[in-house]
């Protein structure tokens, strides 16, 4: 069974752009990314419905990729 867990190693894999480590990386912060991106919204009876933008899912998530890809260690 795979760790989910973010190691080290693994990080560094992803500084040096290995594609697999880069998914890994994207895979752990998925939800904190899904969390970032939820909005409520009112329907037209009032209730208040939660929805993921996934506009800004997606910013959120290439944001992440640069920043991982231009980091100095």
């Amino acid at each position: 069974m795979k760790s989910n867990r973010l190691t080290e190693d693994g990080i560094r894999k992803a500084i040096r752009g290995e594609p697999n480590a880069v998914k890994h990386v994207l895979t752990y912060y998925s939800g904190y990314m899904t969390t970032l991106a939820t909005r409520s919204v009112c329907d037209a009876d009032g209730s208040r419905k939660y929805t993921v933008n996934e506009e800004l899912r997606d910013q959120l998530e290439t944001k992440l990729i640069l920043a991982i890809l231009v980091f100095q260690p």
